[in-house]
C-alpha cells in the first residue's frame, strides 16, 4: 500500500504544481506517471541510485517533448475554436 501512496503522492504534487491543475494532453500524463513509478519504487526499496532508471527517465522526456510538440501544433486550432 505505501507504494502506491508515494505513486499518488508523486502525481498529486505534479498536478498541483501545473497552472490548470490538471495533465493538458495524453503524453504529459504517461511521463508523469513513469517518474511516479520510478519515484515510487526508488523509495520503496531505498535504491534510488542502485536502479537502473536512466532509459526510463529518457522515455518519459521523449514522451513530454512530442506532448510539447502536439501543443504547439495544435495550440492555433484551440486558440479559434475559443474565439
Amino acid at each position: 500500500m505505501r507504494l502506491l501512496d508515494r505513486f499518488n503522492e508523486y502525481l498529486n504534487q505534479e498536478c498541483a504544481s501545473m497552472p490548470h491543475g490538471s495533465f493538458i494532453s495524453f503524453e504529459h500524463l504517461e511521463a508523469a506517471t513513469l517518474r511516479a513509478s520510478i519515484y515510487a519504487f526508488a523509495r520503496k526499496y531505498n535504491m534510488k541510485d542502485q536502479i537502473p532508471v536512466e532509459d526510463l527517465e529518457n522515455l518519459a522526456n521523449r514522451i513530454e517533448e512530442q506532448g510539447n510538440e502536439f501543443l504547439k501544433r495544435t495550440e492555433t486550432l484551440m486558440r479559434n475554436k475559443e474565439e
